[in-house]
């Protein structure tokens, strides 16, 4: 059995991060630690601004973007066009057409994919 080197506190951060996409239990572990050697720098901003998403998440109810406020800030803007509709399976791919910036319609978040066979 591994050894641990840190306190429990410090060792549920670890765990936490392992949780994340793309990060295993060592980039978890060098990510905590650096958290942690940066504590005001980076981990109290970043304690501060998971708190204030927690409190302030919201999903848009026309289109199932995650925003602060709903009606999101797309659905909101009168620049877009709406005759325009992208369907997506996850926010994650509207972000990305959005970053890419491609579409100027609306969206629509699947919330997952859909399957012919099963309806």
């Amino acid at each position: 059995m591994a050894r641990v080197a840190a306190g429990p506190e410090i060792e549920r951060l670890i765990q936490l991060l392992a949780r994340l996409p793309g990060l295993g239990p060592r980039s978890a572990r060098r990510a905590a630690l650096h958290l942690v050697k940066k504590k005001e720098q980076l981990l109290e901003p970043l304690a501060t601004a998971l708190a204030e998403t927690r409190d302030t998440i919201l999903t848009c109810e026309t289109c199932g973007n995650i925003d602060t406020m709903s009606p999101c800030t797309l659905c909101r803007d009168p620049a877009r066009d709406r005759s325009l509709i992208c369907v997506v399976e996850e926010v994650g791919d509207l972000w990305a057409l959005e970053r890419a910036n491609v579409l100027n319609g609306l969206y629509h978040v699947l919330g997952g994919t859909l399957s012919p066979l099963d309806g």
